[in-house]
């Protein structure tokens, strides 16, 4: 009997130890500077916790046991209202209460799903998909190339484009995704764009990816948005990874002695930096006027700005030509990232003026998103030096297949779906792009 219990216990330890029965701890921390309040949704499995208040600079752990799988996000802007029932400006769960109980409707905010203890692995993901309000970071207790510290530190909520800003007050709180704000088939991949051919990422999506390539945008990106980690690993999921600490006391203590000592050194400092500011005042002054439409660039157009010298990298020094036009020349590169992507690189020819009626252009032409229209990858502006980097098109230009000589070879079934094609493009810049453009014929 004694050596049967012991055999028991034996194979209890064994299953334990080797994750058969295991858990995982998820410490969940706030370093913003202000109160978030996070959701857990619970799929299968639960955790002892649907909802809580997490002050500035407090921590919780949570046991996930294993095949649990469910979702973490945080709200933000929460109180309780003339009738007691608790509401948030962000993440609002709709209970009333602190706890998120019963079902769960998705929000426009920052998502993190995890799959405990999945075929003897663990799995995450932080996803953009519905929208964004807070960056997060999660940190897993083990390393390997397929689990490592990820996630979204970027303040998205600054580059949000306009008409996807969510605001409280004058403030703007969260980013809409754009499938929750235009609710089309071309922004939310489905009926005639459910697949990865005719479902291009948006210039939202692709703003989402630039700065937060590790997160989960669209359901046809090819970033690797999933890591997976052995099913003992720990995690620490921390909201706002980038806030500076607070400046701990003891270092702003000191005696006397020691603030005559360091005076002197400190009054020299003092004097380098007035001089380095009166400096660059001075070329900030003589360069204002050259630079003045440059300051608001990135705000304005949500793509990535290439250097010049990115552009002559990208090109092997302009050393494909796809073809010449009225306006510039077009070059065949690549995207220099991981993807090695092939792209259009048009320069255009030497312009003279400020170059804003080329922004005002550019930033029209980047919220333009659908099918039948190329999509913008990024560009360059440096002085007169100015490219538009957009979708490489391996079958060449249209009008190849629509002129005469083409056109009698084409079947009516290609030669329909091409006029069917330009007419939704042209439809979607007169009625429901963004930003309306004219276009002239």
């Amino acid at each position: 009997m004694a050596q049967r219990l012991q055999l028991i216990f034996l194979l209890a330890s064994y299953l334990f130890f080797s994750g058969v029965l295991s858990i995982s701890i998820l410490t969940i921390e706030n370093k913003c500077n202000q109160t978030v309040w996070p959701v857990i949704f619970s799929w299968k499995s639960q955790l002892t916790t649907t909802g809580f208040t997490l002050r500035r600079g407090e921590a919780r752990a949570l046991q996930a046991p294993s095949s649990w799988y469910g979702l973490i996000s945080g709200r933000t802007l929460c109180s309780n209202d003339s009738t007691g029932n608790f509401t948030c400006a962000t993440g609002d769960c709709e209970s009333n209460t602190i706890e998120c109980l019963g079902s769960y409707g998705w929000s426009k905010v920052t998502y993190v799903y995890f799959r405990i203890d999945y075929g003897g692995t663990n799995s995450h993901i932080i996803s953009l998909e519905h929208g964004y309000n807070l960056p997060v970071m999660v940190a897993p207790s083990q390393s390997s190339p397929t689990c490592f510290s990820s996630g979204c530190m970027a303040d998205l909520n600054r580059t949000c484009p306009d008409n996807l800003k969510i605001f409280d007050g004058a403030k703007p709180t969260s980013c809409s995704s754009a499938c929750k704000q235009s609710r089309t088939p071309e922004d939310c991949c489905t009926n005639y764009f459910t697949s990865k051919q005719n479902c291009k990422p948006t210039v939202y999506t692709q703003n989402f990816e630039l700065a937060c390539p590790y997160a989960y945008s669209y359901p046809y990106n090819d970033n690797n948005s999933t890591f997976t980690c052995p099913n003992s690993t720990n995690y620490v999921i921390t909201f706002c990874p980038s806030s500076i600490p607070d400046i701990p006391r003891s270092s702003m203590a000191g005696g006397k002695e020691s603030y005559v000592r360091k005076l002197g050194p400190i009054l020299g400092g003092i004097a380098a930096v007035a001089l380095i500011i009166i400096i660059v005042a001075i070329v900030v002054v003589v360069r204002r006027r050259r630079y003045s439409t440059d300051e608001n660039i990135e705000a304005a157009i949500m793509l990535k700005r290439y250097s010049y010298e990115n552009v002559k990298d990208m090109t092997n020094s302009f050393a494909h030509v796809l073809g010449k036009g009225g306006f510039g020349t077009v070059y065949k590169g690549k995207l220099p990232d991981a993807s090695g992507r092939d792209i259009a690189l048009k320069i255009l020819d030497d312009s003279k003026g400020n170059g804003e009626d080329f922004i005002n252009e550019l930033a029209s032409m980047s919220r333009a998103s659908h099918v039948n229209i190329v999509s913008l990858f990024g560009f360059c502006y440096e002085g007169s030096k100015r490219a538009i980097v957009y979708e490489f098109m391996p079958n060449g230009s249209l009008d190849k297949y629509i002129s005469q000589n083409m056109s009698t070879k084409m079947d009516w079934k290609n030669l329909y779906n091409i006029a069917v094609g330009v007419a939704r493009g042209l439809e979607y810049l007169h009625n429901s792009c963004v930003s309306k453009m004219c276009i002239s014929i």
